[in-house]
């Protein structure tokens, strides 16, 4: 595991001072106000990028992405696959089943405060804790960092998660606190899943759909 953090620094290191600041925000102020902070920021430009940056984090966006590692490595295919697997479940049942009662944005402020919604965007009541995108993105490009060695390539993919996340709030779709758990579950999984994988000693894992269509 000590391998797998080194050698993963230039995603990590930056995504935990992403914890530390995210927890002292989260410590700090109340979950109200730190929504409001961030909802007084915006402009048209931030609304148009946001509403598409939020797609990084989409289902379908991850299971097209996930499918091309077909073509590159099935090991690949599958630490994206199973850490997305994986994450989705947890973050799933987190939001049904243990934090149902936990509302959205838009539910937590009806009556209170009027909030800014980008036009166009249909936003939920309900279920908001853990981030679903948030989860997903963060599986989903930390698994694709795990792949590379390029540094610049991997704080890229950084810098992607965390954009899903901020369009999650930008949006008014969710907390702070639930893109936070969301990027914690994402990462850690994929970590695990990662860690096991890489160890199996399996010579049709370092094929790939390419060389079979070859053969």
């Amino acid at each position: 595991m000590k391998a797998i953090f080194k050698n993963n620094l230039s995603f990590l290191l930056p995504y935990c001072l992403f914890l530390v600041i995210g927890a002292i925000i989260i410590i700090v102020n109340s979950k109200a106000e730190t929504h409001l902070s961030f909802n007084s920021l915006h402009n048209s430009f931030l609304d148009t990028l946001n509403t598409y940056t939020t797609y990084l984090g989409d289902g379908v966006t991850a299971t097209l992405l996930i499918l091309m590692m077909l073509a590159v490595k099935y090991r690949f295919f599958i630490i994206a696959a199973f850490s997305n697997l994986i994450s989705a479940m947890i973050t799933q049942g987190l939001k049904h089943f243990v934090f149902a009662d936990v509302v959205r944005p838009k539910k937590f402020f009806e009556g209170i405060q009027q909030l800014y919604f980008v036009p166009g965007t249909e936003n939920y009541y309900y279920n908001s804790f853990p981030s679903g995108h948030s989860t997903c993105a963060f599986a989903l490009y930390f698994s694709f960092a795990l792949m590379i060695e390029n540094r610049f390539y991997k704080v890229l993919l950084l810098i992607l998660a965390l954009l899903t996340g901020y369009s999650r709030i930008y949006l008014s779709q969710h907390f702070l606190e639930d893109v936070y758990a969301g990027s914690i579950i994402g990462v850690s999984t994929t970590f695990l899943v990662y860690y096991f994988v890489h160890k199996k000693e399996h010579d049709w894992m370092d094929g790939s759909i390419v060389n079979f269509f070859n053969k």
